[in-house]
């Protein structure tokens, strides 16, 4: 069911203090021959593909006024999305994406055991209407309507640079120098391990934490083969929405990560270590030169052990 659009002095937050919002505001251009849907979309999808919030220019911080709020920003979304997309340190949403007939019942006997609190945050979290979230396989379409799921603040984004830092530097040292140089405690905590064994191992774990190193949530997918299965997708995400890694399975298979995320446990977890690396950060995918530096130690690394 849709909603009425909130009263525009009546919001919280302030219309336009989103950052999402606050790029629409001053990249929007009256007169643009283009449909407003479409300008919206696209300036969205710009501000996702370079990161979102960087792109913001702090020393334009005058209000909206009505009228920019009434053409730019309530035709945008709903007000449970913008309350959605307010909502701060929650890393998921469950989205379905199909609505086709006879899946409804199937759709219910998916979620009925589950607890969506536990599993992301909070019933409002289930991202489920055909009026909105009917993508089918373009389930990314998502972020045109809430970019927030990848929005960082500078103090994060600071952080997430330098994770992925230190996790290449780990692995790249562990390359160049072996056993002798891989992070302390990490060959201690492998003791069923020995030789070439550990060796590969220790490397697999490495590279693991490289790919963890450029997750900043996740997405449950509820697409067609879920429905029919009973078996949705996790979907982990980098900060420009892109997959690097998924897993399809079992319901609480699925469920496991929202403990493990907020205990820091979740790159240990079964579901992540067996997810399936995503297109874009395979070898010639998008990120391939974090696959190609990957690669290139991972055969300095053979070449060493075999001298």
């Amino acid at each position: 069911m849709s909603e009425s659009p909130p009263a525009i002095d009546d919001v919280d937050p302030p219309w336009g203090s989103l950052a999402a919002e606050n790029y629409l505001l001053q990249r929007w251009n009256p007169e643009s021959s283009e449909d407003p849907d479409q300008q919206r979309s696209k300036l969205i999808r710009e501000f996702v593909k370079a990161g979102g919030t960087g792109l913001i220019d702090d020393s334009r911080n005058e209000g909206p006024t009505a009228a920019q709020i009434s053409t730019i920003l309530v035709p945008w979304r709903n007000p449970a999305q913008r309350e959605l997309a307010s909502q701060v340190g929650k890393p998921a949403v469950w989205l379905r994406t199909c609505y086709s007939q006879g899946t409804d019942e199937k759709h219910e006997d998916l979620v009925d055991c589950v607890d969506m609190f536990m599993a992301v945050d909070g019933d409002e979290r289930l991202l489920n209407d055909p009026n909105l979230y009917n993508f089918g396989a373009d389930w990314h379409h998502v972020f045109d309507v809430l970019p927030e799921l990848l929005e960082r603040d500078s103090d994060h984004l600071s952080y997430y640079k330098e994770r992925q830092r230190r996790a290449m530097e780990d692995l790249r040292k562990f390359a160049e120098g072996g056993l002798t140089q891989a992070p302390p405690g990490l060959v201690e905590s492998l003791p069923s391990f020995q030789g070439k064994e550990l060796e590969d191992y220790v490397a697999m774990v490495l590279q693991s934490r490289v790919h963890a190193a450029c997750v900043i949530g996740w997405i449950v997918l509820e697409d067609e083969e879920a429905l029919n299965s009973g078996m949705p997708v996790l979907l982990y995400l980098d900060i420009l929405g892109r997959v690097v890694r998924s897993k399809r399975g079992e319901i609480w298979d699925t469920l496991a990560i929202s403990g493990a995320w907020h205990n820091r446990s979740w790159r240990e977890i079964r579901e992540w270590e067996d997810a399936e690396l995503g297109d874009d950060y395979k070898n010639g995918g998008v990120c391939r030169a974090l696959a190609a530096n990957i690669v290139q130690l991972k055969t300095l690394m053979t070449r060493l052990m075999k001298g």
